[in-house]
């Protein structure tokens, strides 16, 4: 009995330093992602990479086009960052996943982030069309989704960060894309919801 014991010791032993082993070059992996996206030097083949850390539903990757690298990190502090994976760039926006990472436990701690519908107060949704108009170091989120690719009509959405999941705090429309005169500024639509 005594034997068995020992055997399944070693096993559970050599097991943790494999599963330990895999984390650290992850991270250290993930470091290297995050550093050349910061710097616009993502490829095509980091995307890979980072699905297999991520695990991001493999849908997304049918219908994106290569070789672009297709992700963006937004860094909340040296730890906490937000990834926007990119699933199709579509015509004149892009629909995208986004998850929220926490790097501060020295592994790699992720959930996808599920924004709140601009037309729903009940509902959330993971894949959202529009374009990001957020830098680089950020604490809330600024989604464009235009209706038309003229740009004078859409949703301009602030979601605010700084919780687990996000929460809508403005929401600028303008629906008719057959006003006139044609306002183009998203800034300058009407505020219908803060």
């Amino acid at each position: 009995m005594n034997y068995m014991i020992r055997i399944l010791s070693y096993v559970v032993l050599i097991t943790i330093t494999v599963i330990s082993s895999a984390c650290a070059e992850d991270n250290k992996l993930l470091s290297k992602i995050i550093n050349d996206n910061l710097d616009n030097k993502s490829t095509s083949e980091q995307r890979g990479q980072l699905h297999k850390i991520i695990r991001w539903p493999a849908s997304c990757n049918e219908t994106f086009t290569f070789p672009k690298a297709g992700f963006n990190f937004f860094k909340q502090s040296d730890t906490k960052l937000v990834l926007q994976v990119v699933c199709t760039y579509g015509a004149y926006q892009g629909m995208s996943l986004f998850y929220k990472l926490n790097l501060s436990s020295g592994t790699v701690h992720s959930h996808n982030l599920k924004l709140p519908k601009t037309y729903s107060d009940h509902t959330n949704e993971s894949e959202i069309w529009g374009n990001v108009l957020t830098d680089s170091k950020v604490t809330a989120f600024r989604i464009l989704n235009l209706y038309s690719g003229f740009g004078n009509c859409g949703r301009l959405t602030t979601y605010d960060l700084s919780n687990k999941q996000p929460a809508i705090t403005q929401l600028k429309q303008q629906e008719d894309c057959d006003k006139t005169p044609v306002e183009r500024d998203p800034e300058k639509w009407p505020v219908i919801r803060h």
